[in-house]
């Protein structure tokens, strides 16, 4: 379950620190009887006091309206030079308790438009502290809308602007949010260790209650390791601090990690107790990721206790919630608030450049004011002014050739787009499914010990080819997610590939994976064609190569990509044209579509090497 306990933490670390900050000034008492400052600004404490009580108590709605409110007073509110940082502070304020509401009712959205205004006026009032929080929680959606490598990207600035500033719980905070990410992004060892050094720092400082937080994280990992006597233990160190003081989310969140580490120790009614607690909170919060996660669970007891019916039933109302908290317009509707932001900065520098370009048009303009005084430059003047003007042509030349270059890339996003709404379609669709025949066929074999080995074979052989056919598919969504575009992104995928395939077979592997140019681009088709020739050339090694070593060396960057995959088992002759298997002829025909050169040396007693070489576009 996505947590957004660092949510909480952060709300509670640092808004306490802005009401003494503000707070501490005295609420500013205005002269001119134009204004309504006193009475408004009252009410504005008030309001956000109210908000932020709510937002504890895991309300989503109240504090949306009554921030809302609080914004439009800031906003109506002409106060002079000295009140600025205190409207400022109270503008952070409410953004952030606006965006936190938001998320936990499952409005991402609408929570990082909330969280990209709070960085706004964190910036305009230079609080780098305030900038990374921030940060950490536009991180938080982007992560709940499964776009992971923005998420990851955005937490490592928060990271850098917090590891310049003395150590506090905002740091913590954020190594818990990366390692949240990092667990998404299936690096295990990455995420356990940040979320517990987020556990030790927090005791370090004195925070019990969200050291018990991220235990939770902790927990979460050891559940998906099956170290599920470890999850447990975290589990009962964080129990008393969660249920006692935390809020609704906090404890759906609790609750669940709660059950499956009781389903891991085979304390099925416990497991149950905890997931129907769990359901019951997750459906008062309103938040459908914590209803389908709730759910998904409960089918997992019912299959334990041999009620297969109401299992399959739960599994269908679980994909049901997972298909409303992720559907297509949820994405669309973050990704237009993205675009907004980043035209918004554009905005704003180009702005700034017409600023300039004026700045230096009145320079000019004094110029040649003085130049005119002086009629010997007369002539030199005229020139001038025809080289001014030749400039100021090839100035609005480049204007349009800029406009032409925004158009283009406006349509590479909405390209990026569809395809981003392709991979998710193809994973939540075919991936559910296939999640729930390796399930069922996991809990059937479980059950049928004493069958015969033929029907357990036949299990095996089930589960297997779900497997398999699960990898194949996460093989199709990286090739179709323009995430996934840049030399870097194939070399970690190859690599990735290269590892699934070799496990569990006779070959001594050794790897040797590089990039020189991480961020260069990569069209999808290279990246498929060049992904494919990798996978026929392991499988001729596995079949052919025998308990023989192999060697996988994979560039990419520079604009080429330089593949070889070598072995020193049986080889084999030399083999005619027209005589070639499938797999030599499909490998000539994608490295042709690519552009590429395909060299096969092979004698035999001496191996096979396979070698691909092109162009990388």
């Amino acid at each position: 379950m996505r947590c957004p306990n660092t949510i909480c933490l952060a709300l509670l670390m640092t808004s306490n620190a802005w009401s003494q900050s503000a707070d501490s000034t005295g609420i500013p008492m205005w002269d001119s009887p134009a204004t309504r400052t006193l009475a408004d600004t009252t009410r504005i404490i008030t309001l956000l006091d109210s908000a932020r009580a709510w937002v504890g108590q895991g309300e989503t709605e109240r504090p949306v309206h009554v921030t809302a409110a609080a914004l439009e007073l800031i906003s109506g509110i002409p106060l002079p030079n000295s009140a600025e940082d205190w409207l400022g502070i109270r503008t952070m304020q409410a953004n952030k308790l606006q965006g936190i509401a938001h998320h936990y009712a499952g409005r991402y959205a609408k929570a990082l438009d909330s969280f990209q205004h709070m960085e706004v006026a964190a910036h305009a009032q230079g609080r780098d502290k305030d900038v990374a929080a921030a940060l950490n929680y536009q991180g938080y959606q982007y992560r709940s809308m499964v776009e992971l490598e923005r998420a990851r990207a955005i937490t490592l600035r928060a990271l850098r602007i917090l590891q310049g500033l003395p150590e506090d719980g905002n740091l913590a905070n954020t190594y818990s949010g990366l390692g949240a990410i990092y667990f998404d992004l299936a690096r295990m060892d990455s995420a356990l260790i940040l979320q517990q050094n987020a556990v030790e720092l927090n005791e370090r400082l004195g925070y019990d209650y969200y050291a018990a937080l991220c235990r939770m994280a902790v927990a979460e990992i050891h559940n998906h390791n099956s170290h599920f006597q470890d999850a447990a233990e975290e589990i009962r160190l964080a129990r008393p601090a969660v249920m006692e003081e935390g809020s609704p989310p906090d404890q759906v969140i609790f609750l669940y990690h709660e059950a499956r580490a009781f389903m891991g120790t085979q304390r099925i009614k416990d497991a149950e107790a905890s997931a129907r607690q769990a359901m019951d909170l997750a459906t008062e919060v309103g938040n459908d990721e914590y209803v389908f996660r709730s759910l998904e669970l409960l089918a997992l007891v019912a299959s334990a206790q041999e009620q297969f019916g109401l299992a399959m039933e739960l599994q269908d109302s679980a994909r049901m919630a997972l298909v409303r908290t992720l559907d297509l317009a949820k994405a669309q509707e973050l990704t237009e608030v993205r675009l907004t932001a980043e035209h918004e900065r554009e905005a704003a520098q180009a702005q700034l450049l017409l600023n300039e370009e004026k700045r230096q048009k009145k320079y000019m303009m004094i110029g040649g004011g003085l130049v005119a005084l002086i009629a010997a430059l007369l002539l030199w003047s005229l020139l001038a002014a025809r080289r001014n003007a030749a400039l100021l042509r090839s100035k609005n030349e480049e204007i349009l050739r800029a406009q032409s270059r925004v158009v283009e890339v406006e349509k590479q996003r909405e390209n990026e787009a569809v395809r981003t709404r392709i991979a998710r379609d193809i994973h939540d669709d075919i991936g559910s499914g296939l999640t729930k025949i390796t399930m069922l066929g996991n809990d059937a074999k479980r059950r049928m010990s004493d069958a015969s080995e033929e029907l357990q074979s036949s299990l095996d052989r089930i589960i297997g080819h779900s497997r398999e056919v699960s990898a194949a598919l996460s093989d199709i969504v990286w090739t179709v997610d323009p995430l996934h575009d840049t030399s870097a992104e194939l070399v970690s995928h190859a690599r990735m590939v290269t590892q699934r395939l070799l496990e569990d077979t006779d070959l001594q592997a050794e790897l040797r994976f590089t990039h020189n140019d991480p961020s260069h681009p990569v069209s999808p088709n290279t990246k498929h064609h060049v992904m494919m020739v990798l996978k026929e050339a392991l499988n001729n090694a596995m079949k052919y190569a025998g308990k023989s070593n192999v060697v996988v060396e994979f560039k990419a960057g520079a604009h080429r990509v330089d593949l070889r995959v070598s072995d020193d088992g049986p080889g084999f002759g030399p083999v005619l044209t027209g005589r070639e298997g499938n797999g030599l002829r499909n490998m000539r025909k994608r490295a042709e579509a690519i552009g590429a050169t395909l060299t096969i040396n092979a004698s035999p007693g001496k191996g096979c090497t396979v070698s691909l070489q092109g162009a990388l576009d």
